[in-house]
């Protein structure tokens, strides 16, 4: 994966801002420069307006917590997690799931920190079945990685949201045969996904992410299918064994299973 990639966007600091209104414990994600940079945007733009512009991706955070709720897993994989909070927060509230959080090693060592600090002054105990595990996806290894955490009969969901926009085709190639084979060491277990078909938001968004998110955080964002067709297209091509595929007015959900 591209190097500049490695590391906590605006938009996801952004986005831990406006989360924050909601749970406090986001803005521990923030930094002062995120912070600095969110108050002048908001000068401009307006508070009410970044919430507008950035409700996609809000909503998608949504969609993937109703997933969990409706799949009921014994264990989570999210993968290229970042700054999320959802499987601390999971795991808090239920000490029978196992929730792994990937990343880039020099992400998750700061995400313990943070969480670390986050637990002595909100008197919280770090929840024994939540794990930060280093991950490329981009390399074949991800189950020797896991492996000494999770089983292979525990009723399994491996999630990736936000994550694939950063890759272009071929590297979508690779994270696919990847996950082909990694959910295969599962024996009931379910990769669950999205891809961009239509930008968010207009020409604001667009603006905004071109000319000021991605000249800060050198990071780009791509959408590599122009509808639901040519992804299920895309997909078929790839040999993935079986997969489901749904759309809504920003997405294309698809889901890849282990068997």
């Amino acid at each position: 994966m591209n190097s500049g990639n490695e590391k906590i966007s605006i938009t996801a600091e952004f986005v831990s801002i406006i989360r924050s209104k909601d749970d406090q414990k986001n803005l521990y994600f923030v930094s002062k420069k995120g912070q600095k940079l969110y108050n002048l945007t908001k000068n401009i733009l307006s508070e009410k307006k970044l919430k507008y512009i950035f409700e996609w991706r809000l909503n998608l955070s949504k969609i993937f917590d109703e997933k969990i709720i409706s799949y009921k897993p014994e264990q989570v994989i999210e993968l290229a997690a970042g700054y999320s909070l959802r499987g601390f927060n999971k795991c808090l509230g239920d000490k029978n799931i196992i929730y792994i959080d990937t990343d880039f090693e020099n992400v998750l060592i700061k995400k313990r920190q943070i969480l670390e600090s986050l637990c002595i002054r909100e008197n919280i105990s770090f929840p024994n079945n939540y794990f930060l595990v280093p991950i490329n996806v981009l390399e074949n290894n991800i189950y020797e990685k896991i492996s000494g955490i999770v089983s292979r009969d525990r009723k399994t969901l491996i999630i990736a949201e936000g994550l694939t926009s950063y890759f272009g085709l071929d590297e979508f190639k690779i994270f696919l045969k990847n996950i082909q084979e990694f959910i295969h060491n599962f024996s009931f277990g379910e990769f669950y996904s999205h891809e961009n078909v239509k930008q968010p938001k207009g020409i604001v968004y667009f603006l905004l992410r071109k000319f000021f998110i991605t000249f800060l955080t050198k990071s780009k964002s791509r959408n590599n299918f122009k509808n639901i067709e040519e992804f299920n297209l895309f997909l078929s091509e790839e040999k993935i064994d079986k997969f489901d595929i749904s759309e809504n007015k920003t997405f294309v959900m698809y889901s890849i299973f282990s068997k």
